[in-house]
């Protein structure tokens, strides 16, 4: 098939020389090369030479409603030509953030009173941003001290210097030095359990594990506690369904606020409009972004609530402002993306759809691959699926090569599957459109590279 960009070869060249891709071995990219997009529609992207690839993972959990939606493009135009960009420094506003913000906060549970709202560019840069507002609120009541973030081992929150920090994944932090006003905590991993319980004669070791770590730092230097509702990027791990009850309370005896990371669970991604739905978590603040608008512009969002915005505004001394500003803070095209974007996850119903299509991926994966001499734990919420592969599935002993689980990812990007390797594991998120035909191709390409794979890791 003929290439779809007629220079393809000077274009991969210039790839190779000039641009740096996140999360890639430079050696290898500067031989191999890049595999070039060109186009997607729905849950399909075709590359430069004309290859036509499922999209398993939504991009990086974020394409919740798919490729080509030309809705969203027809509402950047709109605003770009009415109004690209201005900033939203000082007293200066737009309609579109105006918008976004009465949107999100509507879409919020009443009862979790989140009602102010600061758009950003990404992920990262709400938790850095929560992290601030969570350090200023003890500031103004004379906590100074009350600055330490904590989070749990496995968590992945960003890549910035503090949300880098609070990821608790050790590649991440390969010869660079941690933020040191930060602790980590146990993770909600009931299949590979820290204190080697099984749930529920567990007493949620993990959860109660906080409050060890609260009180070894010093309940009076700790700021907030981060959490991901479920953990992506460390393995697709779903917290028991009363793991955060005491979490909750821990963090109201020791006046220590909670920041909920919805940047992944955000819109929809569990079969709810946000994870905290599905354990009836109350934050204090939360981070959204990725789903927010699909990936089709850069767009993140700080949600803070009631009684942590009005601390800040009443007690920070006169003449103060909120010291904290990004340039494309509140940017009205990016929000403008994300109106569209939400429209269309409203007027098409893929709240519900992740819920009953994901439901049904969960069982597509058992059923595949519950037999599997390499699969330990097969787990999921929603439109987040990951399969756990092991050496042995009685002592649950994982290979020593984290590799495996590449090897299959790469076996299933020849063979027109995009799924993602997570550590120990082989993951899907596929946009919330997809259907269960859709899955039923995923599935149908794992099973032909699975035969190998086991091959391959057992021999």
């Amino acid at each position: 098939m003929a290439d779809l960009i007629p220079d393809l070869d000077e274009v991969r060249r210039l790839d190779r020389e000039h641009v740096l891709h996140p999360i890639t071995e430079l050696r290898k990219q500067e031989k191999y090369g890049s595999n070039i997009f060109v186009g997607g529609h729905g849950v399909e992207l075709t590359t430069a030479d004309g290859r036509t690839l499922l999209d398993g993972f939504s991009g990086l959990f974020n394409i919740n409603v798919g490729h080509g939606r030309t809705e969203i493009a027809d509402a950047v135009a709109a605003q770009m030509a009415k109004l690209a960009y201005y900033p939203s420094f000082w007293d200066f506003g737009n309609e579109p953030a105006t918008r976004l913000a009465q949107k999100i906060v509507g879409l919020l549970p009443s009862d979790r009173h989140l009602n102010h709202v600061l758009f950003h560019s990404g992920g990262s840069e709400a938790n850095e941003a929560n992290f601030k507002f969570a350090r200023l609120y003890h500031a103004v009541r004379g906590k100074a001290s009350k600055a330490k973030i904590v989070s749990r081992r496995w968590a992945f929150h960003g890549a910035t210097r503090g949300a880098g920090t609070a990821t608790g994944i050790l590649a991440y932090h390969i010869f660079v030095e941690q933020d040191a006003s930060h602790a980590y905590f146990a993770t909600p991993y009931c299949y590979r359990c820290e204190f080697g319980k099984t749930y529920p004669d567990c007493g949620l070791a993990c959860a109660h594990d906080l409050e060890t770590v609260i009180e070894r730092e010093g309940a009076d230097t700790v700021a907030a506690v981060i959490l991901e509702p479920v953990m992506g990027t460390g393995g697709m791990l779903v917290p028991p369904p009363d793991y955060y009850g005491p979490i909750q309370e821990i963090c109201k005896r020791h006046d220590v606020l909670l920041i909920l990371d919805e940047v992944v669970t955000g819109f929809g991604r569990t079969g709810k409009w946000f994870g905290m739905e599905h354990w009836g978590i109350k934050p204090d603040l939360v981070s959204f972004a990725k789903g927010i608008s699909s990936g089709y512009l850069p767009l993140s969002a700080s949600v803070v609530s009631d009684h942590v915005y009005e601390t800040i505004r009443d007690q920070i001394p006169e003449g103060i402002p909120l010291m904290f500003g990004l340039t494309y803070n509140n940017h009205p095209t990016c929000c403008a993306a994300g109106l569209a974007n939400l429209e269309i996850v409203e007027r098409e119903g893929l709240v519900e759809n992740a819920a009953v299509v994901g439901a049904y991926m969960l069982e597509r994966l058992r059923e595949a691959f519950g037999k599997s001499p390499i699969v330990g734990d097969i787990r999921g919420c929603g439109m987040l699926a990951a399969v756990e592969i092991v050496r042995d599935r009685t002592t649950k002993e994982p290979f020593p090569n984290v590799e495996d689980p590449h090897h299959i990812a790469a076996a299933a990007f020849q063979r027109g599957l995009i799924a993602r390797a997570l550590f120990q594991c082989v993951a899907l998120a596929p946009p919330l459109i997809s259907t269960r035909a859709d899955i039923d191709r995923m599935v149908a390409v794992l099973q032909q590279v699975w035969p190998e794979a086991e091959r391959h890791a057992l021999g």
